[in-house]
């Protein structure tokens, strides 16, 4: 009896529970809260084309009529962090002109942005909630069909590598419309599908684990060019992981090449594959560009960190106290070192692939702009590399609790618990009365929140949503702990990839 009713706790409490967290983070925030949302939405809403009411043709071919509070709502609070979203509001029915969207020059893949579109109409709170609601159902569901389909001692580098990574950027983005959504789904799950099907046993297996592979390449490479880059990265690390002289591995290779044509081509077609220009550094002498490098280099680590907090949330104005930052490094880099126990000459070339990715990609994108750490490229930009590289650490740990004991267990879980309750407070107060307030009660004074037909102190109130969603975290990872525990006692095969 009890063993059932830790397999209904996983399989079926802790996706409902990751689902409510997340969905939490999505009513923290109001419309165009996530980073260059005008940008986002106004390409959300003409991801079909022209359609009256929603996106109308422009004063120009590079322009479009959008309903004004998608374009010019955020203006109001973002880079004001004591300002709450409360100013005067054009009406849905007024359409304003701009050429802010990805119908002028298609600087992202369309994708994303036509699948969102579905959900576009004249109500823009509506359908704003609907595409975070659905992101962060499409994001639990494909996680969770993924842990189901992988073997019980191969589903440690997914459950831990997400958990120690995704507070608090990816709570944050995961739940909204901005297109880094589906890349960091991809980057949880692409490689250990592609894992997968390299060590499947069985045929059906297989076909689900290239299914899934093929979906999360077109989600990644279809929202995001870097994610697309970051796809055939993955593929290379599953290449080297898995590697065999054998024809079978040959054959097996066949698909991640073939994804990999559809990464490149998604890229491809986007404005800014112009970032790859051979003539980009063309009339900037030697020392000019050593010395851009040299000064990046040294703040590099500044944007590894930013994703586990250091940076701000939102429009990088909603500032996360030490408390968040300071516990998800120690948990990052604690839960890293653990994984590096286990470390085969296959897990050392990935491994290594990964850690040069994160130095060589931001690196190459600031001197190419000119730009150094802190004035272009954001945290969220290489954010999957870093849920990539926590996976890859975890690879061929023998079991799924890392080896910890379990009061190290209970001190990681209550610790990434703690500081996702402590951003999530911060970044609903930074909307409901700007961060010039500081108090517990998140009701009291409140100045903007969601209209919900029903009293104040419900459920879905401003306190409400930050206990519902505290709880709810802490709910998913005591199931994750369990289960870990649990699978590592029964567990008779280690966790390797191939190989030892």
């Amino acid at each position: 009896m009890i063993g059932v009713l830790k397999r209904v706790l996983v399989m079926g409490l802790v996706p409902a529970a990751l689902f409510v967290a997340l969905a939490s983070w999505g009513l923290s925030s109001p419309v165009g809260s996530s980073p260059d949302d005008d940008f986002h939405l106004a390409s959300i809403w003409c991801g079909q084309g022209v359609r009256a009411g929603l996106c109308e043709a422009g004063n120009s071919a590079n322009e479009r009529r959008v309903p004004a509070p998608l374009v010019e709502y955020s203006s109001c609070y973002a880079f004001h962090p004591e300002a709450s979203p409360t100013c005067p509001q054009k009406p849905s029915t007024t359409l304003v002109n701009t050429d802010r969207g990805n119908f002028n020059d298609g600087l992202y893949p369309p994708v994303y942005y036509a699948v969102m579109s579905i959900f576009a109409s004249e109500s823009i709170y509506a359908s704003t909630v609907a595409m975070r609601l659905f992101n962060a159902l499409f994001f639990v569901l494909s996680v969770s069909s993924l842990f189901l389909l992988l073997p019980r001692t191969r589903r440690g580098p997914l459950m831990w590598g997400a958990l120690v990574s995704i507070v608090p950027l990816g709570m944050f983005l995961v739940p909204s419309v901005n297109p880094s959504s589906w890349a960091i789904l991809s980057a949880a799950t692409l490689w250990v599908a592609l894992l997968g099907y390299f060590t499947a046993t069985g045929r059906n297996r297989r076909i689900g684990f290239a299914a899934i592979a093929a979906l999360m390449t077109v989600v990644g490479a279809g929202a995001r060019s870097d994610s697309a880059v970051y796809g055939v990265l993955a593929m290379l690390v599953v290449l080297a992981l898995a590697f065999e002289a054998s024809k079978r591995y040959a054959l097996l290779a066949i698909l991640p090449a073939a994804l990999a044509v559809v990464s490149v081509v998604l890229y491809s077609s986007t404005g800014q594959a112009s970032v790859v220009n051979p003539n980009s550094f063309a009339g900037t002498t030697s020392d000019a560009v050593f010395s851009l490098t040299m000064t990046n280099f040294r703040k590099l680590p500044e944007l590894w960190a930013g994703g586990l907090g250091t940076w701000g949330l939102g429009w990088l104005d909603t500032a996360l106290p030490g408390s968040v930052w300071v516990t998800m490094l120690a948990v990052y880099a604690g839960t890293v070192f653990l994984g590096l126990r286990r470390m085969s000459w296959r897990k050392a070339v990935a491994f290594s692939t990964v850690f040069g990715s994160l130095i060589v990609v931001p690196l190459y994108v600031l001197v190419h702009d000119r730009v150094i750490v802190g004035q272009y490229i954001q945290p969220r930009y290489i954010y999957p590399l870093l849920i990539l590289f926590a996976g890859i650490a975890l690879v061929q740990v023998d079991r799924d609790d890392l080896r910890m004991t379990r009061p190290q267990t209970a001190i990681i879980g209550s610790l990434v618990t703690l500081a996702n309750s402590i951003a999530l407070h911060v970044n609903i107060r930074r909307y409901v009365t700007g961060l010039d307030v500081d108090a517990l009660n998140l009701n009291r004074g409140a100045e903007w929140w969601w209209i919900f037909p029903i009293p104040p102190m419900s459920p879905f109130s401003p306190l409400g949503v930050w206990a519902i969603g505290t709880l709810s975290f802490g709910l998913a990872v005591l199931g994750i702990a369990v289960y870990s525990r649990r699978s590592a006692r029964s567990g008779r095969r280690p966790l390797t990839a191939v190989g030892g």
